[in-house]
């Protein structure tokens, strides 16, 4: 049932790298073990590796595939067992695998080209490489097989290389001056993979440059002090010499950077002094630059195209002097009675020549300072030291003092600006000020330091007193009053000083003499200064008002209507109340303002009610007594009416009287007027529509009229409007009609020229034609125009005519019919019988109706009769109804026909047909 168990075989792979298991012309180095032995899976079946080389890793243990790519050794030790349920416990197969040996292959160009420096570039330089590196590693491509042996086969003694397993390491010797334009030195290598079973070797050769690199050498920069430059440096210097430049190439050339990208070939031999005038000439060069550096740079070209050239810049920094800065204006009074602020910045005070404003950079390198000098005995330094310490560096040139509760006396600091703190670099005026550089290095700023004093005086005052207002009641004033008498002095002395207007600056008199009355409050402000000669003065302010007593006014009896409960409290008032007072009246009511308004159209306010309503006017400031007055509402209702009517009227209906259009409860005491001078309106309310004048010609013209009722005082009349619309259709428009007598019409087949309308039997009928009848010869009918509201035109007649057969119409044409010319039983809807209700042209013909009492005979074409017919018979259908042939089908042929309306004038009409079947 199963293949034989325990077997073993042997699978050899020699060109792994050409293995392509999916079959798509692309190499993957995949193989299945069961195709490689010839064996199908079975349920139950694992695979593993036994062998003394591990497999396991690439191997899928289900599906028997093998991942040769990633088995790092070629090796006959590989061994893969397949057991399986059936065969338990022996595998059910062992096999023995040889993988070949396969060495990779060489880098595209193949060299190896290194350039690297891990060495003094003046010295050899020694590189170290792992020759696996010289072998090409590619997706989609196999890898070299690791257990393989590298051997050097070039003509190097093996003193001037070394070679460990796969790791390499080289020399290239430093030849100055020996002409050579390339240092470089030449190595191959052969990489090997032993044979494997029948697999034979395999090798690989690869070749490695090692390329010297070039070396600028070392440079020096320098800080330099500008006051320094022409005694100095006006000198021609060789920057080759080790001073500037150590270790370098001697194959390289210089040139100068003029900006951040442009260069320009120099010589070695240079005068500093040259380059700085041409700088200070530059539009470049501004007051305050700070510092700017000159940089020669020393390039030496690579010696191969896998090396980079090198660069060395010899750097020349040369710093502005410190510029003299001193006070404005020492110094500088401060009276604390009249200056408000709190602090100083001493900064502020100080002047500095342009574009040279000394500040501390934002970092940590402060290279301003403040320091207090001296002051009044045990008065300290304002806070300074205080400040200073609680503040960035970058704003500690602000030298912040405090100015509260300070002792009077002259202070003494100083601004430092320390230049030993300054460093090289570059300028940024964003950042740090026009006149800083950027900390670069730690070489000091070589140009001196540099400081000014800074005093301050702070004045003691002269006393004015404390700002004062006062109220005052003009019962309480008179006669004349001291201004410095009424100012607050807090237990101090008052030092003289004079008065004058606030608002004006107009000088006045200590004395102020009181009015005699006033109507209205009267304030004042005047403003006393205090000056002993010295600039410290101090000022205080003096208001005060004049109130007079409060006054609430006379108030007043007033009636009011309830349709028009609007009013404003205040404006009943007489006497020249005061406004500041406040209203109090029935159900609670009380005004949020002086007004007392109350308006019946706005839903935010109370409605106005009858009884007292008192205004109280407080007490003024210094007048203790209040004021109050009343006003004492009434009101009055007027008659209730109803609402305005809107009716609408047929001509027909003649007149209406508009008293009947009033509702129940409007009272019939007034009358009505006729607003739009119609005419047509009586005393007692009577509209006579024939009276009613229409000049405009409206459709269906409205007329208003009004109802009046008067009222008491204040109440004005009530009233209400009338209006009502009067409905005059116009007539339609219907001619007599004429119909023949076989179209057997009906009363609604008649075009009517309206959209709704009734029709009548005589002008005098109160009920319209609610059928449809059929229309009768010498008939007179009776049509009107209907609206919604159900008004009616002027009815107007329509006759009647109905035309026998063989009579003409007006128009001349003949009143006749055609019968059919055929008939075919067949059963497909089209001529199966003799039909007599027919349509032509768009009429519809129905012969029975139009004659009831008819007669229909059909005859062949000998003469016999077939079929004999009347309104109550079944139709004509091929079929005979005589006795004679019963029920017989007739043959196809031509049949003749006589029909007979029997009605009144019209005669028989004679034809033939063809029966077909």
């Amino acid at each position: 049932m199963y293949a034989q168990c325990g077997g073993v075989q042997s699978v050899e792979i020699c060109d792994m790298e050409t293995v392509d298991f999916d079959m798509n012309s692309i190499p993957d180095g995949i193989i299945n073990l069961y195709d490689e032995i010839g064996l199908t899976a079975e349920p139950g079946d694992v695979w593993t590796s036994t062998g003394s080389e591990s497999a396991t890793a690439v191997l899928n243990a289900t599906t028997g595939e093998v991942r040769l790519w990633s088995l790092n050794n070629a090796s006959s030790q590989y061994e893969f067992t397949l057991s399986s349920t059936s065969c338990a416990p022996d595998p059910r197969v062992t096999v023995d695998f040889t993988l070949g040996p396969y060495a990779g292959k060489a880098t595209t160009t193949g060299f190896f080209s290194v350039c690297d420096l891990n060495d003094d570039c003046n010295g050899d330089i020694e590189i170290d490489i792992d020759l696996f590196e010289t072998l090409e590693i590619r997706e989609q491509e196999a890898p070299p097989h690791l257990n393989g042996t590298w051997t050097y086969t070039g003509s190097l003694s093996a003193s001037d290389y070394r070679l460990e397993g796969s790791n390499f390491g080289g020399t290239v010797p430093y030849t100055p001056s020996d002409g050579s334009p390339v240092d470089s030195q030449d190595y191959t290598f052969t990489y090997t993979v032993d044979q494997q079973g029948l697999c034979v070797s395999e090798s690989v050769d690869v070749s490695i440059t090692l390329v010297r690199p070039p070396f600028a050498g070392y440079a020096s920069n320098y800080n330099i002090c500008a006051t320094s430059i022409d005694t100095s440096w006006d000198r021609v210097i060789n920057l080759n010499d080790d001073e500037y430049l150590n270790q370098e190439n001697l194959d390289g050339s210089w040139r100068y950077q003029i900006d951040d990208d442009n260069f320009i070939s120099i010589s070695n031999q240079i005068n500093l002094k040259e380059y700085v005038d041409d700088f200070l000439n530059s539009s470049e060069y501004m007051p305050g630059f700070g510092c700017h550096s000159f940089d020669f740079t020393y390039r030496v070209e690579s010696r191969s195209a896998i090396c980079f050239d090198d660069n060395a810049t010899v750097s020349f920094t040369i710093f502005e002097d410190l510029k003299e800065f001193q006070q404005l204006n020492p110094p500088e009074e401060i009276c604390t009675a009249s200056d408000t602020r709190t602090s100083l910045d001493l900064y502020s005070l100080l002047e500095f020549q342009p574009g040279f404003e000394y500040q501390n950079p934002d970092d940590e390198n402060e290279i301003v300072f403040w320091s207090f000098e001296s002051g009044p005995a045990g008065a300290g330094d304002l806070g300074l030291n205080l400040f200073l310490n609680n503040t960035e560096i970058s704003q500690r040139h602000r030298g912040t003092i405090s100015l509260q509760n300070v002792t009077p006396g002259r202070y003494e600091y100083r601004y430092s600006v320390v230049s030993d703190t300054l460093c090289s670099g570059y300028r940024d005026q964003t950042l740090y000020g026009s006149n800083f550089c950027v900390p670069q290095i730690s070489k000091g700023n070589p140009c001196g330091s540099i400081s000014a004093p800074v005093i301050i005086d702070i004045l003691d005052f002269d006393y004015a007193g404390e700002d004062t207002t006062l109220n005052f009641c003009i019962t309480d004033t008179t006669g004349d009053v001291s201004l410095v008498s009424l100012l607050q002095d807090n237990g101090n002395t008052i030092d003289a000083g004079i008065w004058t207007e606030t608002d004006t600056g107009v000088v006045v008199n200590d004395m102020f003499s009181f009015p005699d009355s006033v109507d209205d409050p009267l304030s004042f402000s005047f403003t006393y200064t205090s000056d002993n000669g010295t600039t410290c003065i101090d000022t205080a302010i003096l208001q005060f008002t004049i109130y007079p007593e409060a006054n609430a006014g006379n108030g007043a009896d007033v009636s009011v209507c309830s349709d028009d409960l609007t009013i404003t409290l205040f404006d009943l008032l007489i006497d020249n109340p005061d406004p500041t007072g406040v209203w109090f009246g029935p159900f609670g009511y009380t005004s949020p303002d002086h007004l007392g308004v109350f308006d019946m159209n706005d839903v935010t306010l109370p409605i106005l009610g009858p009884g007292e309503y008192v205004y109280v006017v407080a007490s003024n400031a210094g007048c203790p007594e209040s004021d109050r007055t009343s006003v004492f509402i009434s009101i009055e209702d007027p008659v209730e009416i109803g609402q305005d009517v809107n009716e609408t009227f047929c001509i027909q209906d003649g007149s209406i009287n508009l008293y009947s259009l009033l509702d129940r409860e409007t009272v019939r005491t007034g009358m009505f007027q006729d607003t739009e001078n119609t005419g047509a309106l009586t005393t007692e309310g009577l509209v006579d529509f024939t009276l009613l004048p229409n000049p405009d010609n409206l459709v269906n013209p409205i007329y208003n009229f009004r109802y009046v009722v008067s009222n008491n005082i204040p109440c004005d009349e009530s009233s209400l409007n009338v209006a009502i619309q009067i409905i005059d259709l116009p007539e339609p428009n219907v001619p007599d009609q004429e119909f023949c007598i076989l179209d057997a019409k009906h009363l609604d087949d008649i075009e009517v020229d309206v959209l709704n309308y009734n029709w009548y039997t005589s002008l005098e009928s109160d009920m319209p034609v609610i059928d449809n009848p059929i229309l009768l010869d010498n008939q007179v009918f009776y049509i009107t125009n209907v609206d919604a509201d159900n008004c009616e035109s002027d009815r107007v007649a329509v006759a009647i005519n109905i035309l026998n057969m063989g009579e003409r119409f007006s128009n001349g044409e003949l009143c006749t019919l055609d019968f059919q010319d055929g008939v075919s039983p067949d059963g497909n809807n089209q001529n199966d019988v003799f039909e007599l209700v027919k349509e032509e042209l768009g009429e519809a013909y129905n012969i029975p109706e139009a004659f009831p009492d008819f007669e229909l005979k059909i005859f062949n074409r000998y003469g016999n009769t077939v079929y004999e017919g009347t309104i109550n018979t079944e139709k004509f259908r091929g079929e005979s109804n005589v006795s004679i042939r019963l029920g017989d089908d007739l043959p196809s042929g031509t049949y003749f026909y006589i029909f007979t309306p029997n009605f009144e004038n019209n005669l028989p009409i004679q034809g033939s047909f063809y029966l077909s079947r």
